[in-house]
């Protein structure tokens, strides 16, 4: 019995047997889009797939050539959808955290040091996204910029130039105020 059938007339077989012939197909694509994310974010967007499969089984054609063409392209958008989901995760600016995170020191930090906590505060959330993210990830929570870029979707080396040049600007407002 071909899958087109299979999927229409017991489809949980059918979607076995599609996950068997092409979860590596699906999970290869996903794991290519979603580079850099833990592994569960992959398996739960590979399983997205299947499922948007297995629900919209009925007015598909499950032929192997149409098939996998299907297959690469659902999981490619799947992918890139749930990796905008997680760039869009809100980075928690709750004083909370600022106040329970120690900052890794660094020569920047030092240079920023005659600056109250709240002061500080205030000049990153006035930068805007992502740079206020940025400095929040690389300083508060002493995240490397890979890990950065990956969460924002930014290549490192953008997320240090943007880390440098906002610095810098709250430096020179800093230096404006105290003229």
């Amino acid at each position: 019995m071909d899958l087109s059938n299979l999927m229409k007339t017991d489809p949980e077989t059918g979607t076995r047997v599609m996950l068997r012939q092409y979860g590596g197909l699906v999970y290869g694509t996903v794991r290519h889009i979603l580079s850099g994310c833990p592994d569960d974010d992959v398996e739960e967007c590979v399983s997205d797939v299947f499922y948007y499969l297995y629900r919209h089984r009925k007015r598909l054609d499950f032929s192997d050539r149409a098939l996998k063409s299907y297959l690469i392209k659902t999981a490619e958008h799947r992918a890139i959808d749930h990796k905008r989901k997680i760039v869009r995760m809100p980075v928690p600016q709750d004083d909370a955290l600022w106040d329970a995170a120690e900052p890794e020191r660094s020569a920047e930090e030092e240079a920023l040091s005659a600056l109250s906590r709240e002061e500080l505060m205030e000049r990153i959330r006035a930068l805007g996204e992502p740079d206020a993210s940025i400095l929040l990830m690389k300083y508060w929570l002493g995240m490397k910029c890979k890990e950065i870029g990956d969460r924002l979707g930014l290549k490192p080396n953008t997320v240090a130039v943007r880390a440098g040049r906002a610095l810098k600007r709250i430096r020179e407002t800093w230096k404006g105020e105290s003229e």
